[in-house]
């Protein structure tokens, strides 16, 4: 990848009658940032005609321009400028259908290619036709690719972006949001699940958005923004008004820093949705006014493991009814194991579960997070980070009082794939044993949560989160005091996986498409 400079156009959000005052607008964004130098161009979701558009048909309205012409003036502007230009459109195809995409233009003017919207929201799904694939498209100076809004709260998709080979992931979207003001319009996705994709990724993350309201049902976030594979958000336009983000990218300037894949242990992301045990359990009765519990996470310390101090926390939380405690991890070690048995005669005494996580060191290091219940103790040595041994399998789902809890280990946590695997598995409730802190840690936190539709309880050196199945923080470790933080969750919670109307985290999934995501290429 060489520098270059992409542009994000921010337009204002139109309806469907006032569609040819949108186009002007549009046209008018892509003279300024073709004036601008960009190379790489990018408008909203479905910028033309509308988001909103309200049947299968909506180039057959008064004063809507057929789809080919505008397609046209866009190749048009691609051609003057000289840059590849990705337009969010409503597509029309011969079959009566329509495609929520993103259609792309070479600097030639030529029409060369199409994503097509994979996870459609709520309405999406009434006029919208599904698409299973993630083409990527080599600019020269970058290779890039396309998701579209919601696409964003899949892991799977950004994921099958950058392993076919995406440096740059274009994210024309439609940010829905609210606020008390419209100053304070912002969204979770511009907040930390983009953060997230570019991070967890290593790639750089272009998000272009509408603002202001739309049918007045409607009112976008506006927040148009360049993030970079760190997660770190390099530029951002405020919640109103048109404007055209610019940025040169410098590939230099911020290494990516993913954590390695395991192509090997993601099995369960490509078998239907009737084959993952979650299916089942969603199934089942539950009264949800009997699934209150309390967990709590510990933050990590650079101290070596202390056995009586663990106990002691522990003995505590149970006096104030926490049913799970996740410590996070100790980096020095050494002899855990001679531990054991005292650790599980508290727990057995005290009821409950414990979780923490142990780094050891000798010919080779090792990082294992153990969950000790009245019933078992699970270790799991973690699959996933840089310099260390490496386990060869994903830990089993546990139930527990607070539910059923599967384990991530350090770096585990960072690759996605992990807690999908675990959530199609049936866990209610990720525990996140932690090492070092990290400016992501808590971003991440939320992402699994959100995209899961599960609790995560994250705690590391000096910290610590508790986050709902939306995504929101329940708690969280002050920083540096060594508190222990603890919330209320509800299984009942976790076992409602709609984002949406008509909008499953798990059902939803395409999982013939992921194909790319288990290969060894």
């Amino acid at each position: 990848m060489e520098p270059f400079t992409v542009a994000c156009c921010q337009v204002r959000a139109f309806d469907l009658e006032d569609a040819e005052e949108n186009l002007q607008g549009l046209l008018r964004a892509l003279d300024e940032a073709g004036k601008a130098g960009a190379q790489l161009v990018a408008l909203p979701e479905c910028a033309y005609p509308a988001y909103y558009v309200r049947d299968s048909d909506p180039y057959a309205r008064s004063g809507v321009r057929p789809f080919e012409e505008v397609a046209a003036l866009f190749g048009a502007k691609a051609r003057e400028y000289g840059y590849w230009l990705a337009a969010g459109m409503a597509v029309p195809h011969d079959d009566g259908s329509l495609t929520n995409s993103g259609v792309i233009f070479d600097p030639t003017g030529a029409m060369v290619g199409r994503y097509d919207k994979g996870f459609l929201w709520h309405f999406d799904n009434f006029w919208f036709r599904r698409g299973d694939a993630f083409p990527v498209f080599d600019a020269g100076f970058a290779r890039f690719g396309v998701l579209i809004c919601a696409d964003g709260r899949q892991p799977e998709i950004a994921r099958s972006l950058a392993v076919n080979g995406a440096e740059v992931i274009l994210d024309l979207t439609a940010w829905v949001s609210w606020a008390s003001t419209v100053e304070q319009l912002s969204t979770t996705q511009c907040e930390y699940l983009m953060p997230a994709r570019a991070f967890e990724n290593g790639v750089w993350v272009a998000a272009a958005d509408k603002w202001g309201p739309e049918d007045e049902t409607l009112i976008y976030a506006g927040r148009s923004c360049v993030i970079d594979p760190r997660g770190a958000t390099r530029v951002a336009a405020p919640s109103t008004g048109d404007t055209v983000v610019t940025y040169t990218i410098d590939p230099t300037t911020a290494p990516p820093a993913t954590v390695p894949r395991r192509p090997s242990l993601y099995g369960r992301l490509t078998e239907p949705w009737e084959a993952a045990p979650a299916k089942a359990l969603l199934e089942e009765p539950m009264v949800p006014a009997e699934e209150n519990r309390r967990i709590a996470v510990v933050p990590g310390s650079d101290d070596l493991f202390d056995t009586s101090a663990l106990i002691s926390r522990y003995e505590a939380l149970r006096a104030q009814d926490c049913d799970l405690a996740v410590f996070g991890g100790s980096p020095g070690s050494e002899g855990w194991q001679a531990a054991m048995p005292a650790i599980e005669k508290a727990v057995r005494a005290n009821g409950g579960s414990l979780a923490f996580a142990v780094a050891t060191s000798g010919c080779t290091m090792e990082q294992a997070a153990v969950l000790v219940t009245p019933d078992e103790t699970v270790e799991h040595r973690a699959t996933h980070g840089r310099g260390i041994d490496l386990g060869e399998s994903t830990a089993p789902v546990t139930p527990t009082a607070a539910g059923n809890v599967g384990l991530l280990c350090g770096d585990e946590g960072l690759a996605p794939e992990v807690g999908r695997c675990l959530a199609l598995e049936g866990a209610d409730v990720l525990a996140w044993p932690g090492f070092g802190d990290h400016p992501m840690n808590e971003r991440i936190a939320r992402t699994r949560s959100d995209e899961n539709r599960v609790y995560t309880a994250a705690a590391w050196e000096g910290g610590g989160t508790i986050t709902a199945p939306t995504g929101a923080p329940l708690t969280a470790v002050p920083g540096d005091t060594g508190v222990a933080m603890a919330a209320q969750v509800n299984r009942a919670n976790a076992r409602w996986k709609d984002m949406a109307p008509g909008t499953h985290a798990l059902r939803d999934r395409v999982p013939v498409a992921y194909g790319a995501l288990v290969s060894d290429r």
